[in-house]
């Protein structure tokens, strides 16, 4: 409990107590003169703009004034004495409340001082351990040869076109037909003919039957696939049904890659031959490489800052966090068409608490280390940082930090910068391990 050794002498005295780790219960005690004098001005106030029959505006005598309006007086006045008990706790105690502050225990007799109590959830205070010789484990990675030929080979596959072969389809051809389905009794219905599908042959995404009985067919030709649908299928309309569909084959191409050559290069990207292409990819692989085995750096660092602190959290944070997750959910829901259900939203707190709890955890970990070491972004380092992103995506310097300025982004590069100079902090002081590529870093680290 804080006390005011000098209360009796003020007109508002405030104790607190800390009944738990981020809660807060601000005892508040008003002067019975201060309440009268506050009192006073309304009721003089109020007379001077009363109207009332048979006496002119303003004239009206106090003590009928009273009467008519003193119970509204009475509780305007402790309506405006609250805030005032409130902000005289914020400044004397340095309280850093979550939350708007909630009344209780009110009491106020015919005598003596006005008292209440003020709670309310206040941010936690962390007391840092020592945050130096954290244990990481970085992942030696290198870009290899083989690496770079395979986005290569994607690259070459996504240019990829189509020509007609002389021989029937087989995997990775792709196939187009007319697809007309069935009832089980074998009639086929023509009315619900499905025209021009495309199968790239013996894709996993397509049904196994279609990939097994249009292996070796040929262009004019008709197939007849049943489809087994699994009990729990989806659609109830198909759920545990045999359909047959026939198959009109219309055509059959195969896929011809275009030459690994200089005109091939110029395609893909700002360079002119493959020797640049493959630098640029190589350059590519290696920066998201970085980017990864930084990103799993970061998590260990504060998987072990959790490991050595323990952090209260106030509750209602806990909770606006889950309600700015929940309000991102009904977003994706709408541009997906799928209806919001309470069902869904109560799931989603009890399931993402866990998360919501670790994240803010780490979050105020990482500021109290800034705290504690002074750690800062200036401007000049944010608008460094804004033309880096802007030479990184090709966007033009000036438009890019207008639109950067016109909302909130400049807010958001600046606590990216704020928490990778955090996060740089920690590593210079870190025990790194270097541990091969493969190894997976993040296996005792709950992310």
């Amino acid at each position: 409990m804080s006390e005011n050794p000098t209360g009796a002498d003020r007109p508002i005295v405030t104790t607190v107590e800390s009944p738990e780790p981020c809660r807060r219960v601000i005892r508040a005690q008003v002067a019975r003169a201060l309440y009268d004098s506050e009192y006073a001005d309304r009721l003089k106030k109020a007379a001077r703009s009363h109207q009332r029959p048979g006496f002119r505006k303003g004239h009206t005598p106090k003590a009928v004034v009273e009467r008519e309006l003193g119970d509204l007086l009475r509780v305007e006045t402790i309506e405006a004495l609250v805030p005032k008990a409130w902000i005289s706790a914020l400044l004397e105690h340095r309280l850093s409340p979550v939350t708007d502050p909630a009344l209780g225990n009110l009491e106020f007799a015919d005598e003596g001082p006005l008292t209440f109590d003020l709670t309310v959830e206040v941010r936690p205070e962390i007391a840092l351990n020592d945050v130096s010789g954290l244990p990481v484990r970085r992942r030696l990675v290198a870009v290899t040869d083989d690496d770079v030929e395979r986005v290569i080979e994607r690259l070459r596959d996504a240019r990829a076109g189509w020509e007609t072969p002389e021989r029937e389809a087989r995997a990775g051809d792709q196939v187009t037909l007319d697809l007309i389905p069935g009832d089980e009794s074998g009639a086929f219905d023509e009315n619900r003919q499905i025209a021009d599908q495309r199968f790239v042959l013996g894709a996993a995404h397509n049904l196994p039957e279609f990939n097994e009985r249009l292996d070796g067919s040929a262009a004019g030709s008709e197939r007849i696939v049943e489809v087994a649908y699994s009990a729990d299928h989806p659609n109830p309309g198909l759920a545990g049904r045999n359909v047959p569909f026939r198959c009109l084959v219309k055509s059959v191409a195969q896929k011809k890659l275009p030459e690994l050559d200089d005109a091939f290069a110029a395609a893909c990207g700002p360079v002119t031959d493959m020797a640049g292409l493959r630098a640029d990819i190589r350059g590519d692989l290696e920066k998201d490489a970085a980017r990864r085995v930084r990103q799993e750096l970061d998590a260990q660092l504060q998987a072990e800052l959790l490991k050595r602190h323990e952090v209260h959290l106030p509750k209602a944070r806990v909770d606006r966090y889950l309600e700015s997750g929940l309000e991102e959910l009904h977003q994706r829901n709408l541009r997906l068409g799928r209806p919001n259900t309470g069902q869904e939203d109560a799931e989603y707190r009890e399931q993402g608490r866990p998360h919501a709890e670790r994240a803010l955890r780490g979050m105020l970990l990482l500021e109290a280390v800034r705290r504690q070491e002074g750690i800062k972004v200036d401007r000049e380092a944010v608008d460094e940082r804004i033309a880096e992103i802007a030479a990184e995506n090709g966007f033009e310097v000036d438009r890019y930090r207008e639109f950067v300025d016109s909302g909130e982004e400049r807010e958001r590069i600046e606590f990216n910068l704020l928490e990778r100079r955090t996060h740089d902090f920690l590593l210079s002081r870190a025990t790194v391990q270097d541990v091969p590529a493969d190894t997976d870093v993040l296996s005792e680290t709950e992310l």
